[in-house]
């Protein structure tokens, strides 16, 4: 099976070579999900102290490009709803055991609404949006959007490694 990263149609060449890459890394995420039977027992399964689950990982996921979307696309910060439902899965809580007792449809619908709305932004912008300096309130730049993008991919794949240590220490 031959893999290609090509432009994604319907996006400016550049971010659609992004798109097509945040797609196989998706993709992966799917396919280590549909391993195993994965009931909610074993997505809220904490194998010691230090570790996340795979649900707290999922929704993590969803977290880091919801958090784009609201730094670079809507320039507003969380709502108190979006911190109900997403909050418990940010960096600062993700070791408190906080995120349980949901299925893997869940953690998948949330994957997949967040990114129809990165795909939906992506769509209208031009390959020099991703080459712009990303500034904080300071004036300081913390990167382009470029990076920015790709920190969102590597994250998920960081995560699918933690995903995958957790799956081969399940009991079936």
């Amino acid at each position: 099976m031959s893999i290609k990263i090509i432009s994604k149609d319907g996006f400016d060449h550049q971010i659609g070579i992004l798109i097509s890459e945040m797609e196989y890394v998706r993709n992966k995420t799917y396919s280590l999900l549909n391993s195993k039977n994965l009931t909610v027992h074993y997505l809220d399964y904490n194998f010691d102290e230090y570790s996340n689950s795979i649900g707290t990982l999922l929704l993590h996921i969803v977290v880091h490009e919801f958090k784009f979307q609201l730094n670079h696309f809507y320039k507003r910060n969380i709502t108190k709803d979006e911190f109900k439902l997403y909050g418990n899965a940010m960096p600062s809580t993700m070791g408190k055991r906080l995120v349980y007792g949901n299925d893997l449809n869940f953690y998948i619908n949330e994957m997949k609404s967040v990114r129809e709305n990165t795909l939906s932004y992506l769509k209208d912008l031009k390959d020099e949006w991703l080459f712009k300096d990303v500034l904080m309130s300071n004036g300081e730049s913390i990167g382009n959007y470029y990076y920015q993008l790709r920190h969102v991919i590597d994250d998920e794949i960081n995560h699918q490694g933690q995903i995958k240590m957790i799956l081969k220490r399940l009991k079936e």
